[in-house]
């Protein structure tokens, strides 16, 4: 689910951009401006691709990793009752 409202809230972000840019224009005289624009529109881009083509990312792994041990430390503790 969080992933869905952060693809959906990179679209509205990338089409606020999009629209601020039409409706403000954009001259490009300043060089200022450049990297920011280039920013506006880059980041909600490559964030959508991460979460909709990245499956097997290290925060999914880490937290897999964790719950395996978890897991099987329950499952020690569950064979050292029944042998009691």
């Amino acid at each position: 689910m969080l992933k869905v409202i952060a693809i959906l809230l990179n679209i509205i972000f990338l089409g606020w951009g999009l629209y601020m840019s039409i409706k403000e224009g954009f001259s490009g005289k300043e060089a200022g401006d450049v990297p920011i624009i280039l920013m506006l529109f880059l980041v909600p881009i490559i964030n959508i691709s991460a979460l909709i083509f990245n499956k097997d990312n290290w925060i999914n792994l880490y937290f897999k990793r964790k719950s395996m041990e978890e897991k099987r430390k329950i499952a020690e503790i569950e064979d050292k009752i029944k042998q009691r």
